[in-house]
């Protein structure tokens, strides 16, 4: 894929800085409107980590596998090599230069979704779209387009966010500027980097994957080319079959679906309207008239009645989670009422529905629910009518919630009882009562690192470096070392994460120019600006505060070299002097003495 020049290029290390300059021009430029020093510093002021390029197999997209378990028909299915078998390219970076740039225009522009005619939410929203009755002759038909993410250039994206700010002025808010979300868009579009290995690349075309403006920024250029293609039906058939055709048509992200009551023929022709709408956006066409799967749902036709069932994909495993599971108990308990409730907003008929009830609990059974448990998920499930599963209430809840996110272990304390004390003193506190008397606090639990995020990696581990930040007014660069590896007399370490002059939080080592005696320190702040405090303290004796200093002065003639060798996940202080001890005390640096 990373080959492919109408896709991706190579880059030399380091671009995050690069692009973190180009934010930081934005924030501070003409169009940036009201936006608020605490904004600005939120999108500028952060540590930055490159992204990581990785794949995903499409498992039920290769006949092989496919055709592997129907005849095997296991558990465990052995299909080696399969010739068919492609990949989603994922790129992976929550702490990349634009992803909070990128929240922000996602949060900014999501409201105009919402005017696309086509767009749905998810398979409720689909099913509430779908009618009871329809005609004899309608066929079912969806659409898939080729490669949606890759495909968008990037000028098209950005003149169909274009149109529909100026269709919709008063869905923005009035601190942001049209020109900001704009040129915002364009520095995440343009600056999309990851590295693959030992080497680092661009996207050059389509939408910046993995960021998390990308759905909403899809969902609005193809609401555009919606609008073109509306269009073109009005002049080829005219206005009232343009709107028929039109209103049926439903879309999420790259799935459409529509119910087609014409001549195949101009089925035909409808299918190459959309191909003709720009040429890099392609569809497939799937029709069936008899039942046909979309998200979730299987759409079935009978006569001039439609009904709805729940579809999974042949490589489908029910590996639901085990009850066994290290999971918040509440977790674990809410899971087969919840996957009822799905079932019966679902699933139309109500026979078909208990089959599908019954299937479900011998699923539950094998991942080790109790019988009881699953039996009155279901009860709970089925004591509400359709029409209220189906019912999408959206209405603003007036009380903001603050998550307390800790990480579950099972031999902690329960902290709930905290965060209600929290809650009560905060509300009855006259310094913060009014801040918090619509705010509610929840006790919030993240998953631990499982076997599978331990043991797998979205990057190979043995790549990370120590390179330089190659800005040209770092006064680090000179002596920072490069490399992977450093040796501590005989002891090799090799470093733990991708590091520069501008990395924050680590422990790095300082090598004296003339006796080569090596010292161990840490800093929250940028390595460079660590650096920046040792040449002071070299240079002027009376803000010396440790005898490397004046080492460092007469014996390496004030020339040092630095390396960091461990970067810490955790922002923690305590944390990090404790590592550094750690490290004094397995190396035994002569210079910390």
């Amino acid at each position: 894929m990373l080959q492919d020049p109408n896709y991706y290029g190579s880059i030399n290390a380091n671009h995050e800085t690069k692009t973190l300059a180009k934010i930081k021009q934005l924030v501070s430029g003409p169009s940036s409107g009201d936006i608020t020093a605490k904004e600005k510093d939120y999108l500028t002021n952060f540590e930055t980590k490159e992204s990581q390029f990785y794949g995903l197999p499409k498992v039920h997209k290769s006949s092989e596998i496919k055709n592997a378990i129907q005849a095997q028909r296991g558990e465990y299915i052995c299909c080696l090599n399969p010739e068919d078998l492609s990949f989603r390219p994922i790129v992976g970076g929550p702490n990349c230069s634009t992803q909070r740039l990128s929240h922000l225009l996602d949060i900014l522009l999501k409201p105009y979704c919402e005017k696309v005619p086509s767009f749905i939410r998810d398979d409720i929203d689909f099913i509430n779209h779908l009618p009871e009755h329809i005609q004899p002759n309608t066929k079912l038909v969806s659409f898939d387009v080729v490669n949606l993410y890759t495909n968008i250039p990037v000028d098209l994206g950005i003149k169909a966010v274009k149109y529909w700010i100026d269709r919709y002025p008063n869905l923005l808010q009035d601190r942001f500027e049209q020109e900001f979300i704009l040129e915002g868009l364009r520095i995440i579009l343009q600056n999309n980097t990851f590295a693959f290995g030992i080497e680092h690349f661009i996207q050059t075309k389509g939408t910046a994957m993995g960021t998390k403006v990308a759905p909403t920024y899809a969902t609005l250029t193809l609401g555009y080319l919606e609008q073109k293609l509306h269009q073109r039906l009005v002049t080829l058939w005219g206005e009232e079959d343009a709107e028929a055709i039109t209103s049926k048509w439903k879309r999420f992200l790259d799935d459409c679906f529509i119910r087609w009551n014409d001549n195949i023929e101009r089925l035909s022709i409808f299918h190459q309207l959309l191909n003709d709408l720009d040429s890099n956006i392609k569809f497939t066409m799937e029709s069936s008239d008899m039942e046909l799967p979309f998200l979730d749902v299987l759409v079935i036709k009978e006569d001039t009645k439609l009904s709805t069932d729940i579809f999974y994909k042949s490589t489908d495993t029910h590996q639901y989670l085990h009850f066994g599971s290290c999971h918040p108990h509440h977790t674990k308990t809410a899971i087969p009422y919840n996957l009822a409730r799905r079932l019966c907003a679902i699933v139309s008929d109500e026979n078909t529905r208990d089959i599908r009830l019954k299937e479900l609990k011998l699923y539950l059974l094998k991942q080790g629910y109790p019988q009881n448990l699953i039996d009155n998920g279901i009860l709970k499930a089925k004591g509400y009518e359709r029409s209220e599963l189906l019912s999408t209430n959206t209405q603003e809840n007036k009380t903001d919630i603050i998550p307390f996110v800790h990480t579950h272990n099972p031999r902690n304390h329960n902290l709930t009882s905290v965060v209600h004390q929290l809650n009560n003193v905060l509300k009855t506190d006259r310094s913060t009562q009014q801040i918090y008397r619509d705010v509610k606090f929840i006790n919030s639990r993240r998953q631990p690192k499982n076997l599978r995020r331990i043991l797998c990696s979205s990057h190979f581990k043995n790549s990370y470096k120590v390179t330089k930040c190659e800005d040209a007014r770092c006064g680090t660069c000179t002596h920072i070392m490069e490399g992977s590896t450093y040796d501590f007399n005989g002891r090799q370490f090799t470093v733990n994460a991708n590091m520069s002059c501008a990395t924050k939080n680590v422990i790095y080592v300082i090598t004296c120019a003339g006796c080569q005696e090596f010292y161990i320190g840490e800093t929250s702040n940028q390595l460079r600006a660590r650096v920046r405090v040792h040449r002071q303290h070299i240079n002027s004796p009376e803000y010396r505060q440790i005898p490397l200093s004046e080492h460092l002065d007469t014996c390496g003639n004030k020339q040092f070299t630095i390396f960091p060798f461990y970067k810490l996940s955790s922002e923690s202080d305590i944390q990090r002097r404790e590592k550094e001890k750690h490290f004094i005390h397995v190396f035994k640096p002569r210079l910390n003495n």
